[in-house]
C-alpha cells in the first residue's frame, strides 16, 4: 500500500523539530536521573545504609516508570524526525503513538499523585479530629 506524502508548512516543521529536540533532552535527563540514582544505591550499599532496602525497592520501581517514559520519547524523537525526513505517514503515526503512550502514563501518574495528596489530606483532618 504506497503511503500519502504528508505536506507541512515549514513553520510547523519547525515546531515539531523544536519538539523532537526538547524530547531527547528530556528523555537523556530522565536517563541520567536514573543514573545518579543508581550511584546513591551503590553507595547506601558500601557504607552499610540500614534502609537500603526500601530505598533499593523504591528505586526499582521509579526507574521503571522512568525508563519506559524515556524509551517512548526516545522512539518518538526518532520516528518524528524519520517521518519528517522521509515524509513516512507510518512514521509520523508511530511517533505520534509513542507520545501517547508517554502522556498516558503521566497522566495516570498525576491522578494517582493527587489521590494520594487527598488520602494524606482527609488522614490528617481525621486525625486532627480524633486529638
Amino acid at each position: 500500500m504506497l503511503e500519502k506524502e504528508i505536506i507541512l508548512k515549514e513553520e510547523t516543521k519547525k515546531e515539531i523539530a523544536s519538539t523532537i529536540e526538547w524530547s531527547k533532552y528530556a528523555a537523556y535527563i530522565s536517563i541520567f536521573g536514573i543514573a545518579i540514582g543508581l550511584l546513591q544505591i551503590i553507595v547506601g550499599l558500601i557504607k552499610g545504609n540500614a534502609s537500603i532496602f526500601a530505598s533499593l525497592i523504591s528505586f526499582l520501581i521509579s526507574s521503571a516508570i522512568s525508563l519506559v517514559m524515556s524509551i517512548n520519547l526516545l522512539n518518538y524523537s526518532k520516528l518524528m524526525d524519520s517521518g519528517l525526513n522521509n515524509h513516512s505517514s507510518s512514521d509520523l503515526s508511530q511517533a505520534l503513538h509513542h507520545l501517547k503512550t508517554y502522556f498516558t502514563i503521566m497522566g495516570v501518574l498525576f491522578i494517582i499523585a493527587i489521590s494520594l495528596v487527598f488520602l494524606g489530606l482527609i488522614i490528617s483532618i481525621i486525625a486532627f479530629a480524633i486529638s
